[in-house]
């Protein structure tokens, strides 16, 4: 029946219907894990935030899967966020919401000392920080899971990002696989800005056969 929370026939349940994963979960417990960042990483097999992180090497955009490991990370250079990147980007998307474009209200406002960048200005140029744009082993980018906006970011203000191979998921049936990579962007090498997972496919082998 449509109007029960688990929905009709199909996927008409947004999830949750008792005919997929949900009614799965009749059956489990959920079980807390307690220990070392590094320990629990290597259980779980997945990045925990505190756990060990490793920087040498190649951008790990570089990397296949096959090279890839949990903790792998790249943590970029920094970009000054200009007064004229805020009205560009507002302009050019038709965002102008006040305050981005308006210094006065947005000083008005009870969250912002004055105009402030765009959070998806902000997700933009941390993509433009850590990208490695030439062809390799990273296929696509299928989307971002948990995204945050956590302190505000003003012109003047240093974006830099921090951005580590947190789970990696192989397809069996296929040449690729999927990355989650946690990307924590800060201000002024202090305050985190935005916090997220980026989603990726990536080639299990590269130079591809």
């Amino acid at each position: 029946m449509p109007q029960l929370v688990h929905g009709g026939p199909g996927r008409a349940g947004g999830g949750e219907e008792l005919g997929g994963i949900r009614s799965v979960f009749h059956f489990m417990q959920r079980t807390a894990l307690q220990g070392m960042r590094d320990l629990i990483t290597a259980v779980a097999g997945k990045w925990m935030p505190g756990a060990a992180r490793n920087t040498d090497g190649p951008h790990p955009f570089r990397k296949s899967l096959a090279k890839l490991e949990i903790g792998d990370t790249i943590v970029t250079d920094s970009r000054v966020v200009a007064l004229e990147d805020i009205e560009h980007f507002a302009k050019f998307t038709g965002d102008t919401f006040y305050v981005h474009m308006d210094e006065a209200a947005a000083a008005r406002n009870p969250f912002f000392e004055g105009c402030v960048a765009h959070g998806y200005l902000i997700v933009s140029f941390a993509a433009g920080l850590f990208v490695e744009p030439n062809e390799g082993p990273v296929l696509a980018n299928y989307g971002v899971d948990n995204l945050c906006f956590m302190t505000p970011v003003y012109a003047g203000n240093a974006l830099q990002v921090q951005l580590t191979c947190k789970q990696i998921v192989e397809r069996e049936s296929e040449d690729y696989g999927e990355v989650r990579w946690d990307c924590t962007v800060t201000r002024d090498g202090g305050e985190v800005v935005a916090q997220y997972d980026v989603l990726t496919m990536v080639a299990k082998t590269w130079p591809r056969d």
